[in-house]
Order: C-alpha cells, then sequence, then structure tokens
C-alpha cells in the first residue's frame, strides 16, 4: 500500500509540472504573438504614411495618457490613421472607422512611446511597446512582459 501510495504522490507531482509548464508556455506565447503584431502592424503603418499629423504626442507614454495619440497622414480612405492605448488595449482608427484592438484582451500595453527622429533628410519614427500578460490571480507562472523597440521611415 506504502508503494502505492510513493507512486500516486509522483505521478500527482509530475502531472502538475506538465500543466503548469503548458500554461507558462502559453502565456509566454501570448505575449510574444500580441507584441510581434503590434509592433509590425505600427512599423507597417508608419512606414505607409505620407507624414506625420499635427495631433501627435511624441516622448508621452500613451499607455499612461488617455486621449494622447500618434496620428498618421495617410491616402485615402484611411485618412488619418491614429493610435491609442485604452484600458490596456493598443487600437487603431483607419479614416472614419471605429477604434480597433490590435492586441488580444489577455495581454495589456504598458508602454507606449513615440519619439520623432526627423532630420532634414527623412522623417523616421521610433516606437517603443512593452505588452504584459493580464495576471488577476498574481500567480508567478503567469507573469511575463516583454519589450519591442524599433523605428520606422516615412514614405
Amino acid at each position: 500500500m506504502g508503494l502505492v501510495g510513493i507512486f500516486l504522490t509522483a505521478a500527482t507531482t509530475s502531472m502538475w509540472d506538465i500543466i503548469l509548464g503548458n500554461v507558462k508556455s502559453s502565456v509566454e506565447q501570448e505575449v510574444q504573438e500580441s507584441l510581434r503584431y503590434s509592433s509590425s502592424r505600427l512599423g507597417f503603418e508608419i512606414r505607409n504614411a505620407d507624414s506625420v499629423g499635427s495631433s501627435s504626442d511624441f516622448d508621452v507614454n500613451l499607455a499612461d495618457n488617455p486621449g494622447t495619440v500618434l496620428s498618421l497622414n495617410v491616402s485615402s480612405p484611411d485618412d488619418p490613421t491614429e493610435f491609442r492605448v485604452t484600458g490596456g488595449l493598443l487600437q487603431v482608427k483607419q479614416g472614419g472607422g471605429d477604434w480597433a484592438s490590435i492586441t488580444s484582451p489577455a495581454v495589456e500595453v504598458t508602454n507606449l512611446v513615440f519619439t520623432d527622429l526627423t532630420d532634414a533628410a527623412s522623417e523616421n519614427i521610433k516606437f517603443t511597446v512593452t505588452v504584459k500578460y493580464r495576471n488577476p490571480s498574481d500567480r508567478s507562472e503567469w507573469e511575463k512582459s516583454a519589450t519591442f523597440e524599433g523605428a520606422a521611415q516615412l514614405r
């Protein structure tokens, strides 16, 4: 009977490790995928913009400052294309359309800063974005955040 108890304890412990490892992997994948897509989309829209809109906010964390946006002047019908962070979600609005989230609701954008690197030769925008997994239960295996820093030149 004692041998069966030892076996069941070892099997239960191993199964728990497998389950928690799967959860940790899923959390990391969610963060990385949201970061990959949002940074790719930001770079794409900046590269395809004609100019920066006058209502753009630079050197400000859009995640901490509601109402701040990056506004890009682009060809119709998507003029202007704007980015903002609301409720931890990175959102884009093109033309007269509605705001649409481009990050998963499972993560929150905790940092989004645009820096104007424009000089006499070209218009460039640097962006830094940090994505963090929403962890309402404060479990250590669900703690994950990642940051991406990139830049793009307007056409």
